[in-house]
């Protein structure tokens, strides 16, 4: 399955990397899902940062934070709490291996009337917490802009983006990437993106990695993003009970 996933990545976003370095990083990211063990701040996570809640966001209970038991991650799609921290700590191990200046793990919130993205993991430089998709932030933000496309973005001179106006406002690190996370049917299901503090900052090795990583997290991204449209859909109906 991951073979046949990877391929279409690759293949969808035109991108000329070994099929198979990639399914054995993809394979490394699953190992590291499902065994990875540390005691994480839970503020670190379930953050709370300008108005904005991220457990308020996807419907988890407070309680549910502190009470969350270790389960099989590839089989716990209801345990968003555990999810959440498993994808932390496999972000976290390939930061470790690269030292990216800022890596941030974005959800897509696509409705009938907005488009935003929702930060559910951040290591390094502080990132929106929450952020609509407008013309604004996609002349702004690689991340936003590879969320509206659906296609992978690498800078390797931020300053040459600035000049010509690729890019607009104050931008992190020299080199960035943006990777669109998708489902089977291509739909964007959120982004990672990464930044360095030097230019020409992406080897191959790193691409593979953060691909890999794109590809491995899927389920779990569907599963989070299920999580947040029952909340708010819970939030409509108790509207409409209210006008009632």
């Amino acid at each position: 399955m991951s073979g046949n996933a990877v391929r279409e990545y690759l293949t969808t976003q035109g991108l000329n990397l070994p099929a198979d370095e990639v399914e054995m990083a993809v394979l490394a990211v699953q190992t590291i899902l499902q065994m990875a063990q540390a005691e994480i701040d839970t503020s670190v996570i379930w953050y709370e940062e300008n108005n904005f809640n991220l457990a308020t966001k996807l419907g988890v209970n407070i309680q549910d934070i502190y009470s969350s038991q270790d389960q099989d991650i590839f089989k716990s799609e209801n345990n968003i709490v555990h999810t959440l921290r498993q994808l932390y700590l496999a972000i976290d191990s390939w930061c470790s291996r690269h030292q990216d200046l800022c890596v941030s793990l974005f959800l897509f919130e696509n409705t009938t009337t907005s488009k935003c993205l929702v930060r559910l993991i951040l290591h390094g430089v502080t990132l929106p917490a929450y952020l609509s998709c407008d013309q604004q932030h996609q002349q702004q933000y690689l991340f936003v802009r590879s969320a509206t496309t659906g296609w992978l973005s690498q800078i390797n001179d931020i300053d040459e983006w600035l000049k010509d106006g690729s890019l607009k406002g104050i931008q992190i690190g020299a080199s960035q990437l943006s990777v669109p996370i998708t489902d089977i049917q291509g739909q964007v299901l959120g982004v990672l993106y990464v930044s360095h503090t030097h230019k020409n900052a992406f080897a191959k090795s790193e691409l593979i990695d953060w691909i890999a990583m794109a590809v491995a997290i899927v389920p779990f991204m569907i599963n989070i993003q299920a999580a947040m449209l029952a909340e708010q859909t819970k939030g409509n109906n108790n509207d409409k009970d209210t006008i009632h």
